[in-house]
């Protein structure tokens, strides 16, 4: 018989649980795992989109919310951030004494839970480490894979990366992205019909679903942030002269946030568009199904490249912020400019759709992960011995033996 395995999961973003439900409803099943969800950063902001309830709603105990945000929109925001982070997860950690940590991709607040989970001897469970995307986000995601002792990676590449990164292959495994799972479901069980006005309020104009209309989701990139609220009226000025209505999502908490969000605050509010519907976020099926029912996905979110490539969606990618990620071919890249967007809008509209692709995943990654871990003898990885780089030079290690 089976021992229970203690498991804990901090997530701190709107985008975690759609990265990880399908993970959290198979663990909270499964009786021999015993389940801590811990809820901080952004999720328990409200203008990013809190969790905790949506959460409790879908059935899931929360264990502990915390605030550990330092709003401000700038690189040493995210910087402090991550220092009171660390803190709060530390606490956390250390009173709940799980046997593992499940730690999300490659936002700054990953750091925090790595670190503090590391340094009090909990064993890390990494998802989606081996990704290049070009941004600081590439640092956050190989330094936990260099800290974390389980790696659940999505793709093959992300594989190789991660073994060539020195981890053990078999600690390594190939399931997939959870939020393929959810795609999955909808690519097979959607609503074509689905309105989400009915259920949030938003603000601006009211939109017909029933004819075609675009997802925005711009980002700021945080490396770059001091310009981004000239190029999100790009992004704007593209979109608004162009007559097609869209969904205009609220970006996420990185370095350059409070420029991207006053420029669509001053086009919400100056010009009041007469075909756009601004939100702040939506449940992870709900929003997706808005991506999956809309003629095209803009802006700089890796929805546009991970999900949408497997339900074939229509994705014109903005900029360099997810430069170096592997995509499928329902993604045409441009750079942020007006001329450019507008253009390459046109002709994903005229696209009638691609194949959906498996390139980050079959739907099954929920499932592969919480099967394999109440199967691992879950243990954290010995530290790296110079025989494990074959390829290094041994002069000086000789001269200490001889």
């Amino acid at each position: 018989m089976r021992m229970t395995k203690h498991i804990a999961i901090c997530l701190t973003s709107r985008g975690n649980y759609a990265r990880t439900g399908t993970i959290l409803h198979a663990l909270e099943d499964d009786p021999n795992v015993d389940l801590d969800i811990i809820v901080g950063g952004a999720s328990v902001v409200r203008k990013y989109g809190t969790l905790t309830e949506m959460l409790k709603e879908d059935g899931l105990e929360v264990t502990n919310t915390f605030h550990n945000v330092i709003e401000g929109g700038k690189p040493i925001s995210a910087a402090k951030t991550t220092g009171l982070s660390m803190m709060e997860f530390a606490n956390e950690l250390s009173s709940l004494e799980p046997d593992a940590v499940i730690t999300i991709a490659d936002r700054y607040e990953t750091m925090a839970v790595t670190l503090a989970a590391s340094y009090l001897n909990i064993p890390v469970l990494h998802t989606q480490g081996g990704e290049l995307t070009g941004s600081i986000d590439d640092k956050v995601r190989h330094a936990t894979t260099k800290m974390a002792d389980y790696h659940f990676v999505s793709t093959e590449r992300s594989k190789q990366i991660v073994e060539r990164l020195g981890e053990e292959p078999e600690r390594v495994f190939d399931v997939g992205c959870p939020s393929i799972d959810l795609a999955k479901e909808i690519l097979e069980n959607g609503d074509e019909t689905y309105d989400p006005q009915d259920e949030y309020d938003g603000t601006g104009s009211h939109i017909d679903v029933t004819d075609d209309y675009l997802v925005i989701q711009y980002h700021p990139v945080p490396t770059d942030y001091q310009s981004q609220y000239d190029k999100t009226w790009e992004v704007i000025e593209a979109v608004d002269n162009l007559d097609i209505p869209a969904f205009w999502f609220w970006p996420n908490m990185d370095a350059g946030t409070d420029q991207v969000s006053k420029a669509i605050r001053e086009y919400r509010n100056r010009r009041q568009p007469d075909d756009v519907k601004f939100y702040i976020n939506l449940r992870p099926r709900d929003y997706l199904t808005v991506v999956s029912n809309s003629a095209c996905l803009v802006g700089n979110s890796s929805v546009g490249i991970r999900e949408c490539s497997y339900l074939g969606q229509p994705s014109l990618n903005i900029g360099e912020r997810q430069m170096y990620r592997e995509r499928a071919e329902n993604v045409i890249d441009i750079p942020c400019q007006e001329e450019e967007i507008r253009e390459g809008i046109e002709t994903q509209l005229v696209s009638g759709g691609y194949q959906p692709s498996t390139l980050y995943g079959d739907g099954t990654a929920g499932e592969q992960i919480a099967r394999l871990i109440p199967e691992l003898d879950i243990e954290r990885k010995s530290p790296m011995k110079p025989t494990d780089l074959p390829e290094i030079d041994r002069t000086a290690e000789q001269q200490l033996s001889d």
